[in-house]
């Protein structure tokens, strides 16, 4: 009997190819585009990683790393390990950087054991373009990305595994850390703080001038000229007794128009966004914590329900420190700006920009829209508030960064005023200086400001003019501001310390250990943080200077780009980095006194004293005999109750959400909240806790008492209005 003919073997039975990505958001979103030929897998992060319970690298075998399957991720990878064996090949398509390639190579060697087809694919944006593209162009892991990563991960491993034990012991608290790139950032901000305290306010004066002439107008008259000069020198007045003297012969002067000036000013389009940039100007401009950006862009990128198109990927990659734009972008905005603008806003070719600074990889084009014909208001009703402002401050810095310069009109005019007939070198010199706008450019789509136009005085060269009106201020010097988020992320930036995915997680470890508390938008450091920093910087030099670790970060480069060894690197910093933590271990005095301080107090369970201790979640009052068993312990106190006089203190809602109340409910059933932040001074009119909340404007303080409600109004620079917890 023949042998059957055999059959083909059904599309249903071949084995699709796996896709692993990093984030369970993006599966949906790439396995549309992909199709049933493939199956998309989430990694749900790093599963594999260094053990947390020890340092785990094994410094005399040349520092190899001892790698374990992370606590609690055994089964996604068992899950992923059954999923690569029934597929075809395996696609490894975690985010592209160098953690996300390090991620892959985990993965690889982990999955390799049941598929040896492993390749790594890699794409900017979540796109069905960019998606595709790189399925059709698989390549191998990047090994010297790789180690750069592991070398990045096993410096800081080193530091922070051989550092926090030790002020752990001397301050008697596990809560206590140090970090290659924390403890750098925490010195900048501790940096600042001395200077504020050393700065000594000096008094200058301000001096205006009104002019008028025969035909002037009432505008004319009210214009404030500017003192600049006297005797041809910059002028400088510092007390009030010559404030008054100058004022005598100003008024004295005869006054000339002198100089009329026009002049254009041409402003550059400013760059697309790196990851610094974006959080920065979603600070200043929206009010978003640098985390709260991340955690929407992360959103964005990883793809938004469109109704009939799907779920789609709104923004490219964003963590970047480039401001390169992909051919695909560059074509993209010029045909929409050529479409929807008229010519002269489209410059003749594409507006190229500069690395920010000489440590930016380049690795990653910067953070624009997919598809720029996906303006903000066509996408609006399918994103909340915050996305939607997010998306927009990305779309409009893109669009911008390929558009004309804008241009103003500058006119200068200057007085000249004699003092003295005899001698014409005896002059003032007054200026005054107004712009408008001649053509918006690229501020038609990012705009830099409210657009104020000064007024111009009618006055002509050779005008003589008479003196209307004079107002002289007494100012003080003021010292430098205190670092907002924003404005520390530049810092670091500037200074080559950590890297676009470290400034968010640096400033929440700073926020954890108490290191830092918050003034509106101000980062001060606690006392606590500026003891731990002059430790640091009495004991750890090298780990707080910004120019060793500026240069540890280039040496992390070299490796990515293979020009060093990253096994050599560390050899070359762990010798003398050892010798200096064991000297610090002898040199360096107890601590506790400040994690733990006695109060003159009774603990109402046990009897022993209570004392003031450091938490995870900031200071409490907790019982002196903890060791003992007794784990009586209550909030501190924030302000006196208006209702009861029972104390107020920081409470958890039953959806952990904090607030603020009375601690007598449990014994008496007192029923005051409030959800402001208690300040430190107490109203000045009924002497009643005052909350607080911080707006842009300012702080505004308002009484609690029901019967009092005074408002106060300040401004963030005023040192009233503190937060306390």
């Amino acid at each position: 009997m023949a042998d059957k003919p055999k059959q083909k073997e059904s599309t249903s039975t071949k084995k699709t190819a796996l896709v692993i990505v990093e984030s369970p958001a993006k599966t949906k979103s790439i396995g549309k585009f992909l199709g049933n030929k493939y199956r998309v897998e989430s990694s749900k992060g790093h599963l594999i990683d260094l053990p947390r319970s020890s340092m785990g690298i094994d410094i005399q075998k040349n520092f190899e790393p001892l790698y374990i399957t992370i606590r609690g991720k055994g089964k996604t990878l068992g899950e992923l390990k059954k999923a690569a064996k029934n597929s075809s090949e395996v696609l490894l398509a975690t985010d592209p950087d160098r953690e996300g390639e390090a991620i892959s190579w985990h993965l690889g060697r982990a999955l390799g054991e049941v598929n040896p087809k492993i390749s790594r694919i890699e794409f900017n944006e979540i796109t069905k373009e960019a998606v595709l593209h790189a399925v059709e162009n698989p390549r191998s892991i990047d090994m010297e990305r790789v180690n750069s990563q592991q070398a990045r991960r096993i410096l800081d491993r080193l530091v922070g595994y051989e550092i926090s034990p030790v002020l752990q012991k001397k301050f008697g608290s596990r809560r206590f850390s140090a970090g290659r790139v924390q403890s750098a950032a925490l010195k900048i901000l501790c940096d600042r703080e001395k200077e504020i305290e050393a700065f000594v306010a000096e008094e200058y004066w301000e001096i205006d001038a009104f002019f008028a002439n025969a035909t002037a107008k009432t505008k004319d008259k009210e214009t404030p000229f500017r003192l600049t000069q006297i005797d041809g020198k910059k002028a400088e007045i510092h007390n009030k007794a010559d404030a008054d003297t100058w004022e005598k012969k100003i008024r004295e002067s005869t006054y000339t128009l002198f100089s009329r000036k026009t002049s254009e000013r041409r402003i550059k389009p400013l760059a697309p966004f790196t990851t610094s940039r974006l959080q920065q100007d979603a600070s200043t401009r929206l009010g978003f914590r640098a985390q709260k950006t991340m955690s929407i862009a992360q959103n964005l990128y990883e793809g938004v329900d469109l109704g009939k198109e799907g779920t789609q990927g709104l923004i490219t990659y964003m963590r970047t420190d480039s401001t390169r734009i992909s051919e695909t972008g560059l074509n993209q905005v010029r045909d929409y700006i050529k479409t929807h603008f008229d010519v002269e806003y489209l410059p003749p070719a594409p507006n190229t920009y500069a690395k920010k600074t000489e440590t930016a990889q380049d690795a990653h084009e910067a953070i624009r829209p997919t598809d720029v014909s996906r303006t903000p208001e066509s996408v609006e009703k399918y994103l909340d508030r915050d996305q939607f402002r997010l998306y927009t401050l990305i779309w409009r810095r893109f669009v911008a960064s390929q558009m004309t310069q804008g241009v103003d009109a500058l006119v200068t005019l200057e007085t000249k005023g004699t003092y003295a007939k005899e001698d014409e070198s005896n002059q003032f010199l007054f200026r005054y200086s107004s712009s408008r706008q001649i053509f918006p450019g690229f501020r038609a789509v990012y705009a830099m400001g409210d657009e104020k136009v000064g007024y111009v005085p009618h006055f002509n060269e050779g005008d003589t003019l008479t003196l209307a009106n004079f107002q002289k201020q007494q100012k003080f010097t003021q010292p430098p501001p205190r670092y907002t988020e924003a404005s520390l992320i530049k810092a670091m930036e500037e200074s080559g310390i950590g890297r676009p995915a470290t400034y968010v997680p640096t400033i929440a470890t700073l926020d954890k250990r108490a290191y830092i508390e918050r003034k509106g938008k101000q980062l001060i450091p606690t006392k606590l943080g500026r003891v731990v920093n002059d430790i640091m910087a009495a004991h750890f030099p090298d780990i707080v200077d910004l120019k060793f670790t500026a240069n540890l970060e280039e040496k992390l480069d070299s490796i990515a780009q293979g020009r060093d060894n990253w096994r050599s690197m560390l050899g070359d910093f762990y010798a003398p980095f050892h010798t200096t933590v064991e000297k610090a271990v002898e040199e360096i005095g107890d601590q506790t006194h400040l994690v733990r301080v006695p109060l003159d107090r009774d603990c109402p369970q046990c009897g022993h004293k209570l004392m003031k201790k450091l938490g995870k979640n900031g200071y409490f009052i907790g019982c002196s005999n903890f060791q003992g068993g007794c784990r009586y312990n209550e909030s501190i106190p924030l302000g006196v109750c208006p209702l009861c006089g029972g104390n107020v203190v920081k409470k958890k809602g039953k959806k952990g959400r904090g607030f603020f109340g009375c601690a007598n409910y449990s014994t008496t059933g007192c029923e005051f909240t409030m959800l402001d932040t208690p300040a430190k001074r107490t109203c000045p009119k009924c002497n009643s806790i005052m909350g607080q909340k911080v707006r842009k404007s300012g702080i505004t303080l308002t009484c609690q008492n029901p019967n009092c409600k005074h408002v106060i109004e300040e401004t963030t620079d005023e040192s009233g209005g503190e937060l306390v917890a």
